[in-house]
């Protein structure tokens, strides 16, 4: 969503601490670029230096809002950014001056590292939590807003192009063979957990037995019943 909202935009946002108030100012140009690193660990480890990096990791993203101050072009930007600065007076900037990285370019050693640290990355449980918590309601870029019809074509070609469409509200039923006990779950992915598998793996095996017929037990134990 964030990409979406602010593609090929130049803007300046803000990280707000509502645990203690405090405040980031920062800019991006493309916008959504620059916000798009706060989301990667690599990028977390290794502009640990930050103050607001240091802050983030601290009270978790749970414990910050995201706002989208203001946006402008690449002409004005750094104005645009010291106009803001000298408005909230921010304790995350180490700097009282607008500045930002524009033109800087990375040494190849830099990139290989990043390369590498991108396609290996994977998010810990905490992590994935602390982001979910972060977009819930106020919180969320989107809260408020109504997708554009290109913007929601290009969400159900993405979905569809996964091959599967999230759904909610689905009952599971597991039986386990060795305990003779069934169990009734509210979502594939409550059942997905109980079962310490994944949501693909429930509705990869579903679609087989839909097309075979045949209901075989999950791990040689558990019958499972997807209801719609």
């Amino acid at each position: 969503m964030i990409r979406e909202d602010n593609k090929n935009k130049v803007g300046v946002y803000a990280w707000v601490n509502k645990v203690n108030g405090k405040v980031y100012i920062g800019s991006g140009d493309p916008l959504y670029v620059r916000l798009s690193d706060y989301f990667q660990p690599w990028y977390l480890k290794a502009r640990y230096n930050l103050y607001i990096v240091r802050a983030l990791s601290k009270y978790s993203m749970a414990n910050f809002s995201l706002a989208i101050l203001e946006y402008t072009d690449s002409e004005n930007l750094l104005s645009c950014e010291q106009k803001w600065i000298d408005y909230f007076k921010p304790e995350y900037n180490l700097t009282p001056m607008a500045g930002n990285t524009k033109g800087y370019k990375h040494t190849q050693e830099s990139l290989d590292k990043i390369r590498l640290a991108v396609l290996g990355r994977k998010h810990t449980e905490k992590v994935k939590l602390a982001m979910s918590t972060y977009r819930m309601g106020v919180n969320n870029p989107f809260y408020g807003k109504i997708h554009s019809e290109n913007t929601i074509k290009l969400m159900k070609d993405s979905a569809l192009a996964r091959g599967t469409i999230p759904v909610t509200a689905i009952k599971v039923e597991v039986i386990d063979l060795n305990t003779k006990i069934t169990t009734l779950y509210n979502s594939i992915r409550e059942a997905a957990v109980a079962l310490d598998s994944d949501i693909k793996t429930l509705l990869r095996r579903e679609k087989v037995q839909l097309s075979k017929g045949v209901n075989t037990p999950y791990r040689k134990r558990y019958l499972i019943n997807i209801k719609r």
